[in-house]
C-alpha cells in the first residue's frame, strides 16, 4: 500500500483528497502547515508528496513556508520520492522553478480527483526505477542499451544527450513540455547550449524514430511552447 502525503491549508479539500485516496487504497497523511508536512515526512516517508504550493496561514499562525520552500526541504533531508505540486499559478516561470528545485509533476487547480489519481499512479510507476525497455507499436525503446530497434530488424543508436532527453519525453509521455524545461532538465543550465540545441536533439531523435513531424506517431510539436511524446505503448 503506497502512502502518500498531501499539504493543502484549506481544511475541507484536505479533507476531501484524504477521502478520496483512502478508498482507493492509499495509505494517507495530510498537513496544512510547512512544519506539519516535514515532521510527516520524517516520521512517515511518503512514496509521493503532494504539495500546495501557495499556502496561507496555518492553524498555529504561519511559519513562512509554501510549496517551494517544503520541496527545497524535503531534498535537502534526502527525500528521494516523487513530488507533485498542486497550483492554481500557470506561469512557466513558477513551472520551471518547481522542476529546479526536485518536482516531478505539476497538477494546475481546478483539478478533477481522477486527474490526479492519474498522475500520482504515475509518478509511482516512474519510481518504480526499474523499467527501461518501451514497445510504442512498430518500434522497441531500450534505454539501456541506448538503441531503437525497428520491427524490420534495423537498429538506431542514441547518444547519451538522445537517451536522456527520449528518457524525459517518454516519462512525461502526454504533458506539453517547453524548449526551456527540456534545456534545464537535460543540459543543466550550461551557459552554451540553447533552446536550439533541443531542436536539434529532437529532430535527430524523430528521424531515428521514424517520425515524420508533419504526421506524427510520437512527438509532437507544440507550436511556440515545446514538444509532447504522444505515443502509446502497444
Amino acid at each position: 500500500m503506497a502512502r502518500l502525503l498531501f499539504v493543502e491549508d484549506e481544511e475541507q479539500v484536505l479533507k476531501t483528497v484524504k477521502a478520496f485516496f483512502k478508498r482507493q487504497g492509499y495509505d494517507v497523511y495530510g498537513a496544512r502547515t510547512g512544519q506539519e508536512a516535514l515532521e510527516l515526512a520524517e516520521r512517515y516517508p511518503p512514496d509521493v508528496a503532494v504539495l500546495d504550493v501557495m499556502l496561507q496561514e496555518g492553524p498555529e499562525g504561519p511559519d513562512g513556508m509554501d510549496g517551494f520552500d517544503i520541496c527545497r526541504s524535503l531534498r535537502q533531508q534526502k527525500y528521494k520520492g516523487p513530488i507533485i505540486f498542486v497550483t492554481a499559478r500557470t506561469s512557466e516561470r513558477d513551472k520551471l522553478m518547481g522542476f529546479e528545485l526536485g518536482a516531478d509533476d505539476y497538477v494546475t487547480k481546478p483539478f478533477s480527483m481522477l486527474e490526479l489519481n492519474a498522475r500520482v499512479k504515475a509518478a509511482l510507476r516512474r519510481a518504480g526505477g526499474a523499467r527501461s525497455v518501451y514497445r510504442f507499436g512498430d518500434i522497441e525503446v531500450d534505454l539501456d542499451n541506448y538503441v531503437i530497434r525497428h520491427q524490420d530488424g534495423t537498429e538506431e543508436r542514441l547518444s547519451n544527450r538522445e537517451q536522456e532527453l527520449l528518457k524525459f519525453l517518454i516519462e512525461h509521455s502526454g504533458q506539453v513540455l517547453p524548449r526551456e524545461l527540456l534545456l534545464t532538465s537535460i543540459w543543466q543550465y550550461n551557459p552554451n547550449v540553447t533552446t536550439r540545441t533541443v531542436d536539434t536533439h529532437i529532430l535527430n531523435v524523430r528521424k531515428k524514430l521514424g517520425d515524420d513531424a508533419s504526421r506524427p506517431r510520437f512527438i509532437e510539436t507544440m507550436h511556440g511552447v515545446g514538444y509532447r511524446f504522444i505515443a502509446e505503448e502497444g
